[in-house]
Parts: structure tokens; C-alpha cells; sequence
């Protein structure tokens, strides 16, 4: 009798994205501070002596991680950023996948390959998706004169079709394998036209196949939301100050914070870059621990039933 082994990977990716995703619903509720609120420089005295405390705060009861240089909480922006960072990545990566999976269905099906759309897909494996969405964003969305949503709207839509090629080339892959099935041709023979073949033999083969891109293009997207956050191209908005020239994040997603924040990671307060930071590599980490928990469950139930 075969041991079934426990799939850590899938169980912990999946209390780890189900905590994000309740992080996005009700973050901005429990932020202990209003997003306006700001630590002015004042005075205090500590054992008969007046101290001046100034931000950037270190992490104390007051403020658990700590403030920024302009004395903004760092628990409130990320919990305030929050929804963005998690929905609008989920967005992206469902819109994807959605799209992907129709182009990549109708190529697939075809009776003879498609060497148009073979052409573009080897084309724009090459291609950094960056540096599209970098240009086609940065003349509208620093210190914007559209609002929030609307530049959200156009990061989704261009992130989004982008990114269609990527995953309808797998799905198309994975259509022409089943189609050359015995049990596809068999069909086939028997007068079963495309959308049968589609409904009742492709889709139901690769569903797990879909739930697996689902989650890997989210993370692809929060990667492109990291490169585009160090460049100063914020999700939702960028605004910029002079005097000095300084990147804040107007919806205080958490690529955002970590652009702001980079130029503090050699400072004497390298809380106001780290925690950030943590925030988005846990976010990231979360999304890969479940793709590879779907992925080595999937194989595993292969392995044991290979005819289904």
C-alpha cells in the first residue's frame, strides 16, 4: 500500500494566499491609524531630560513597524495598499489566463498549425513585458491628471493583454496534444464537431493545467509590479515632488512603498525600506509555495489514476 505523502507546499500556500486575500478585504478597516495621519517632530521628556523625536520611528507600541521619513505609519500604508497589491495582481493574472485560454483553445483546435500566430508567440517570448507597459503607462500616470481608478483600469488592460501570448501558447501546446488522442480521434470519426471536442474532452483535461498558470501568472504580474515600482511607476499613480525630486506611491500598494522607499536600504533606518520589502516577498512567496503545492498535487494524482 502506497504512503500518501502530505503536500506541505499546497497547504501552507493555500493559508498563506487565503491570508492575503482576507488582508485585502479588510485592511484598510483595522489600520490602527486614518492614512492622513502623520508623526510631527516634537518633544518628549525621558528620565527628566526633553528629548526631540523626529521621523523616521523606529517599530515600538505606538507604531508596531515603525514610520516613514514624513512620519506616515507603515502598518497603516501597507494594510491601506493592501487591496491593491493583492486584487489588482489577481485581476491581471485571471484576465490573462482567461483570454489566454480562448486564444490558445481556437489555435489549438485548428486542423493545420497556425504559423501566424506561431511567428508572434516566438516574437514575444523575447520580449520583457516591462518595457511595453513601462512606456505605455509612464505619460499618464506621473502626478496624473486621470483618477485612481481609471489608472488602474489601464494597468490591468495592458498588463493583461500583454501577457495573453505567454499563457496562450502552453494552452495551445496542451490542445494539440489532446487532440491527437485516441479517444479525440475516435470521437472525431463518430462526427463530434469542434465545440464538443472543446467542452467535453479539451477543457476537462486542462483544467488543472489553467488553475496552475492561474497562480504563476500572479506571481509574473507581482514581479512586473516589483521592476516597475523600482523604476518609479507606481499602481495607480505616481506623485512627484521636486525640490527634491522624490516617487511617492498614491495608493501605497507595496511595490510602490518599495520604490519610494529604496533610496533608505543604506540608511541608519533601514526599517522603512525592510518592512516593506518583507511584505512583498511574503506575498510573492505565498503565490509560488501554492503554484508548486497545485503543480506536485496534480502530478500526484496523475501518477495514481493515469487513464482518467
Amino acid at each position: 500500500m502506497q504512503i500518501r505523502r502530505t503536500n506541505w507546499p499546497l497547504r501552507i500556500g493555500t493559508v498563506l494566499v487565503s491570508f492575503l486575500v482576507v488582508l485585502g478585504i479588510v485592511g484598510p478597516h483595522i489600520a490602527p491609524y486614518e492614512l492622513d495621519f502623520q508623526e510631527k517632530l516634537h518633544s518628549e521628556t525621558v528620565n527628566g531630560k526633553t528629548v526631540i523625536v523626529m521621523p523616521p520611528l523606529a517599530p515600538s507600541a505606538e507604531h508596531w513597524l515603525g514610520t516613514d521619513k514624513w512620519g506616515y505609519d507603515l502598518l497603516t500604508l501597507l494594510l491601506h495598499g493592501a487591496p491593491y497589491t493583492i486584487f489588482v495582481t489577481l485581476a491581471v493574472a485571471l484576465l490573462r489566463v482567461l483570454l489566454g485560454t480562448l486564444v490558445g483553445l481556437y489555435i489549438g483546435i485548428q486542423d493545420k498549425p497556425q504559423r501566424w500566430w506561431l511567428s508572434v508567440e516566438n516574437a514575444w517570448s523575447y520580449l520583457p513585458l516591462f518595457i511595453p507597459v513601462y512606456f505605455l503607462l509612464r505619460g499618464v500616470s506621473i502626478n496624473p491628471e486621470l483618477p485612481t481608478s481609471t489608472l488602474i483600469a489601464l494597468f490591468i488592460g495592458a498588463a493583461a493583454v500583454l501577457g495573453v501570448p505567454s499563457v496562450a501558447s502552453s494552452i495551445r501546446q496542451k490542445t494539440e496534444q489532446i487532440k491527437e488522442t485516441q479517444f479525440v480521434l475516435a470521437a472525431v470519426s463518430m462526427g463530434a464537431g469542434r465545440e464538443q471536442i472543446l467542452f467535453r474532452h479539451v477543457l476537462p483535461h486542462i483544467k488543472e493545467q489553467v488553475i496552475v498558470i492561474l497562480v504563476t501568472e500572479t506571481v509574473a504580474v507581482m514581479t512586473l509590479m516589483g521592476l516597475l515600482g523600482m523604476f518609479d511607476l507606481f499602481i495607480g499613480g505616481t506623485k512627484m515632488t521636486y525640490d527634491p525630486v522624490l516617487f511617492h506611491s498614491m495608493t501605497h500598494e507595496w511595490a510602490g512603498l518599495l520604490g519610494s522607499y529604496r533610496g533608505f536600504v543604506y540608511s541608519n533606518t533601514p526599517w522603512v525600506f525592510a518592512i516593506p520589502l518583507a511584505a512583498f516577498m511574503f506575498a510573492v512567496g505565498s503565490f509560488s509555495l501554492l503554484a508548486k503545492g497545485l503543480r506536485d498535487h496534480f502530478r500526484e494524482t496523475y501518477q495514481r489514476t493515469p487513464y482518467i
